[in-house]
């Protein structure tokens, strides 16, 4: 008996490497449009980012993304401030498939940057940041539509300069085209 549940353990050991050689990867292009919310200010940007997936099984996927999201704040009424925002996370993240639906939330860090003017002084702060985001899109055929709200948040300290607590949200219509299926 004992001979018979060692060798059944050894036949689950062997086959696994057999399994993950036949895992995809696959690689895609995810541009995106929205709104953008900073320290309580508003307007609207833009993004551009690259997804690896890491096909675990037929409903889910491992994901890293990493691309730059921009953004330009309206004016504030009777104020000189213009604010350009930049943000360049790396994120990690588990893709799940429930139908033609995707959904996907993402962790990870990253750079919070950009072009601060006030009374014609200009500042480029920059500090390291946490994200956090969760997509969710529509499969249809190789193209992805949907939906994702990104959120940031300073973990530096007041060493780190006018933004060192600054918080950002960003939430858009992404649009999935696959690379490499």
């Amino acid at each position: 008996m004992n001979k018979v549940c060692m060798g059944l353990l050894l036949l689950c050991i062997c086959s696994e490497p057999v399994i993950a050689q036949t895992k995809k990867i696959r690689l895609t292009l995810l541009p995106e449009v929205g709104l953008v919310s900073f320290d309580g200010k508003s307007g609207n940007g833009w993004g551009l980012y690259a997804k690896a997936s890491f096909v675990t099984s037929s409903t889910g996927a491992l994901t890293l993304t990493t691309g730059m999201g921009r953004a330009n704040l309206k004016k504030l009424i009777g104020s000189s401030e213009e604010y350009a925002i930049r943000s360049i996370p790396v994120l990690v993240g588990y893709e799940h498939a429930i139908g033609n639906f995707r959904i996907e939330p993402q962790l990870g860090l990253g750079e919070l940057g950009g072009k601060y003017t006030l009374s014609g002084v200009v500042a480029r702060p920059s500090v390291g940041s946490f994200f956090s985001a969760l997509a969710v899109r529509y499969q249809w055929k190789p193209i992805s539509v949907g939906l994702r709200a990104q959120y940031q948040k300073s973990i530096e300290g007041k060493d780190a300069g006018t933004w060192y607590r600054s918080r950002m949200g960003f939430y858009t219509i992404q649009v999935g085209i696959p690379l490499v299926r």
